[in-house]
């Protein structure tokens, strides 16, 4: 069997080199023949299409020591987009694109159906406006991304969906004051947990092949507010509005919850630059008070070499409580920023998944580029909880150990060209005594992933 996987990932690499190397080369001996561009049909019409491959392999995400379905293995995993940009007059744009993400589960053999087909889904869906009112004011009205800031807090509208897609369905509007290098977003989101609710997938499917977005419907509302105050240096202030509500999942949530935060970021000097972001928070969920905080905080020094070395020194501390519904509230950021094997599987030994709260994360990481195209970033965190949760009755839990554990990881990229890359992961996370004597075991994480942009 072993000798099979080794065989089919030998196989996807391969394939995958070689669609990279012909694009490439075709790129270079076509530069100077005029051709048809199929990105731009027409004066009024944009075109885009881009391929994931992903081939990953995790050993004991749960951390238990007990050799049962420890290995889990997707191979190939294949995400396709494509996208179309309508140019309906100077300042007004139809935008629309399509993906699905099919992939196949080499192991755990229980896995029914081994084959996941999924569905075609409409990730974004919108129509944009610029000037609007004869005004710096920017509309979008529909399925879009949103990110605020550097996306600790507002980054992702669908943390169930695997990675593959992460859109709001929303009203933004962005009003630009020019004379302070300012601007303002207000977002009205209206999130539900079915995919189907606003644009019914191409091929919906029920059952275990069928995806939520969420584990309840979400609506709210953002107000953002950032002011560039140099090159590299601003302050951003914001309140989020959260409504939770018709759970989906016995871990959905229903409430109400206000999160106001700042965040201010710079230069120090010529090598050393600072990002720090503080978030109280405060409202009620699952019919429980709640009274939480949270900080991020990043010091980061560049060398100015030939290589672009750059060390980062990180604290995040998101608050916790033995009693779960009273830790911080993610909000709209449940993903995998910082670690693809503790935020989503490790973490909800305690939690759901991509939650991360009731945490003190302590890290540092290094970055270099070993050659032109080929870069290496490493990096070690240290992972502690605020509280001790044994007394919710969480399966796993020490009665008094706090040290969640370590994380080590590893990523490598090597970029073809602009349009072209390939990437290497690796993550091993060492449990703490914040877990009892059954989930003691080392977890592993390795990835393989191929990029194309066309």
């Amino acid at each position: 069997m072993k000798q099979g996987i080794v065989v089919i990932a030998a196989m996807c690499f391969t394939v995958a080199c070689a669609i990279s190397d012909s694009t490439a080369s075709s790129a270079v001996s076509d530069s100077n023949t005029p051709k048809y561009n199929w990105k731009r049909p027409t004066d009024w019409l944009e075109l885009g299409a881009d391929l994931r491959l992903r081939a990953e392999y995790d050993n004991n995400r749960k951390l238990d020591n007990k050799p049962v379905d420890h290995e889990r293995l997707a191979l190939p995993r294949f995400r396709i987009r494509g996208s179309a940009k309508i140019k309906i007059s100077d300042d007004l744009d139809f935008n629309i694109r399509l993906t699905t993400e099919p992939r196949y589960y080499v192991k755990p053999t229980s896995m029914d159906p081994q084959f996941v087909k999924n569905e075609l889904l409409f990730d974004s869906f919108n129509l944009t406006w610029r000037n609007a009112f004869n005004m710096t004011l920017t509309v979008v009205a529909g399925r879009q991304e949103l990110k605020f800031g550097n996306g600790w807090l507002i980054s992702d509208g669908t943390p169930l969906d695997g990675g593959r897609t992460s859109f709001f369905d929303a009203l933004r509007f962005t009003y630009n004051f020019d004379a302070s290098d300012t601007t303002m977003d207000f977002v009205w989101v209206q999130n539900y947990a079915d995919s189907a609710k606003y644009l019914k997938p191409i091929n919906d499917r029920d059952g275990p092949e069928d995806n939520d977005l969420a584990e309840q419907d979400e609506r709210g509302a953002i107000l953002y507010l950032a002011q560039k105050t140099g090159k590299d240096a601003g302050i951003d202030g914001y309140l989020i509005y959260k409504h939770d509500t018709d759970r989906k999942t016995s871990k959905g949530s229903e409430g109400e919850i206000y999160t106001l935060g700042i965040r201010k970021y710079g230069r120090l000097n010529k090598s050393w630059q600072y990002d720090m972001e503080f978030a109280p928070q405060f409202g009620h969920k699952n019919g429980k008070s709640l009274g939480a905080f949270a900080s991020n905080n990043q010091l980061i020094y560049n060398f100015n070499d030939e290589h672009k070395n750059k060390l980062y020194f990180g604290y995040e501390y998101l608050s916790g409580n033995n009693d779960p519904d009273k830790n911080f509230d993610r909000g709209w950021a449940r993903v995998d920023s910082w670690s693809v094997l503790y935020q989503g599987s490790i973490d909800s030994i305690d939690g759901r998944s991509y939650d991360n709260s009731n945490l003190h994360r302590l890290y540092t990481d290094w970055e270099t580029n070993l050659t032109e195209k080929l870069s290496l970033r490493c990096g070690y965190n240290l992972l502690f909880a605020d509280e001790n949760t044994y007394k919710a009755g969480t399966g796993g839990m020490s009665k008094s150990g706090n040290f969640r554990g370590q994380l080590a990881k590893v990523m490598l990229k090597y970029k073809v060209s602009k349009d072209i890359e390939h990437r290497i992961e690796g993550e091993a996370f060492f449990p703490g005594d914040f877990y009892n004597n059954d989930r003691n075991d080392v977890a592993l994480f390795l990835r393989y992933g191929f990029y194309l942009t066309l």
